[in-house]
């Protein structure tokens, strides 16, 4: 009967021993799968924050790219004002220069015919 009790407790050591041993075994795969998901989800994050990053550059480049066709629009209208009014500038400097050209025209005429009845008089006389 000793020898039996002895078997039996040989036998529940070895299982103690086996069990006490596949406990910390366990504990080191499950920390093997950790470290082995944690680099993944740091470059998951990492991912999702370049991303997030390059979408962002790209809204500012989309907002700098309106920002700079509104500015040519105003440049450009504002380019056509300045036509306009050196358009409109010429045109009055033009009026100016004929008005004034006709009335120059207009006081040679009247000198030339008072030059002609002055020379008509003293023929005459």
């Amino acid at each position: 009967m000793k020898l039996q009790v002895l078997l039996i407790l040989s036998a529940l050591m070895i299982g103690m021993s086996a069990y006490a041993a596949e406990e910390p075994a366990a504990r080191v795969a499950e920390d093997a799968k950790v470290s082995v998901q944690k680099p993944e989800v740091s470059a998951k994050k990492a991912a999702e924050e370049a991303k997030e990053a390059t979408q962002k550059a790209a809204e500012a480049a989309k907002l700098a790219l309106e920002k700079a066709e509104e500015a040519a629009k105003k440049a450009a209208i504002s380019g056509e004002k300045a036509a306009q009014k050196a358009a409109e500038a010429t045109r009055d400097a033009a009026r100016k220069a004929a008005k004034a050209t006709r009335e120059a025209a207009d006081k040679a005429l009247e000198a030339v015919k008072e030059t002609a009845r002055n020379v008509k008089d003293a023929v005459m006389k």
